[in-house]
C-alpha cells in the first residue's frame, strides 16, 4: 500500500488518490477557500441554472475536452454526487496548460448535505427528488453505492423478487435508508415495488438534510426486465415500450 502526503496544493486541501490518479478535496475544505479558487460544476446547465456552489461557473462534463480556458490555478470541480462520473472531466481539464485540478468528494449532494450554501432562493420550489436510471447505476462503481431494498416480498404464487447481489454484484446492501446514509458508501440506492415508498423515504431524507440519495426509476419494475424498457409478448408490444 501506497501512501501520499496529503498537503499537495493551495491552501492543504488537496489529497491525492492512490487509486485513480485523480486529486480529491473535502466538502469543509471546499468550504474554507470558497472564493480564492475557481470551482466549475460539470453537471447540465438546466442542473446549474436551478442551484449550484455560490460563484461556480457552468461548464458540462461533454464540453470540458474543448473548452479553452485561462490559466486559473487551483480548480475544484464537481459533479452531481449521485451517479455523475467526474473522472473524465478532470481528466480533460487536467491537461490544459495552467490548471491543477481536484474533484469535490461527494459532489453536489455532498455540498448540500453539509448544508453548504447554494443559489437556491426562498420560497416555494417544485418538488425535486434525485432519481438513476437502471443503465447509470449498472455503470456505476460498486463501492460507492448502498442499495435499500424497500421491496415488498411477493405472495405465495407471484414472481420472485430480483436478486440484487446478483444484478449488482459486489454492491454494498443496507437494511435501512439511515444505516445506508450514515454508512461507508457515498450514495444510497433506495429500490421499492413502484409503490411510492422510496418517495416517501427520500422526502424523511431530505427533511433531515441528506441529499446522498437516489431512487431507482422503475423499481423492480425495470430489474425484472433488466433494464429493457418494455415487452413484448405475441407480437404486441407492451404500452411501456412505447
Amino acid at each position: 500500500m501506497r501512501f501520499y502526503p496529503k498537503n499537495l496544493g493551495l491552501c492543504g486541501i488537496w489529497i491525492f488518490s492512490g487509486i485513480f490518479g485523480l486529486q480529491a478535496t473535502t466538502v469543509p475544505d471546499l468550504q474554507k477557500e470558497l472564493g480564492k479558487i475557481t470551482v466549475i460544476d460539470i453537471r447540465s446547465p438546466r442542473d446549474f441554472s436551478e442551484d449550484h456552489i455560490p460563484g461556480a461557473i457552468n461548464i458540462p462534463a461533454a464540453v470540458c475536452p474543448e473548452k479553452r480556458l485561462p490559466r486559473l490555478g487551483a480548480v475544484v470541480i464537481y459533479g452531481d454526487g449521485i451517479g455523475q462520473d467526474e473522472s473524465a472531466a478532470s481528466a480533460a481539464l487536467a491537461k490544459k496548460p495552467g490548471l491543477t485540478v481536484s474533484i469535490l468528494q461527494g459532489g453536489f449532494a455532498a455540498w448540500k448535505s453539509s448544508q453548504g450554501i447554494s443559489t437556491r432562493g426562498a420560497g416555494f420550489k417544485r418538488e425535486s427528488l434525485n432519481y438513476i436510471s437502471y443503465a447509470r447505476l449498472k455503470a456505476m462503481k460498486r463501492a460507492r453505492v448502498a442499495l435499500v431494498d424497500l421491496r415488498k416480498r411477493p405472495r405465495h404464487g407471484d414472481d420472485p423478487l430480483t436478486d440484487l447481489n446478483a444484478e449488482f454484484p459486489g454492491a454494498k446492501q443496507s437494511r435501512t435508508a439511515k444505516d445506508a446514509i450514515s454508512g461507508a458508501a457515498s450514495l444510497a440506492v433506495l429500490i421499492d415495488s413502484g409503490d411510492g415508498t422510496a418517495e416517501d423515504i427520500a422526502r424523511k431524507l431530505k427533511a433531515g438534510g441528506a441529499h446522498n440519495y437516489v431512487i431507482l426509476a422503475g423499481g423492480e419494475m425495470i430489474l425484472s426486465r433488466h433494464g429493457e424498457a418494455g415487452l413484448q409478448r405475441h407480437g404486441v408490444s407492451s404500452p411501456l415500450s412505447r
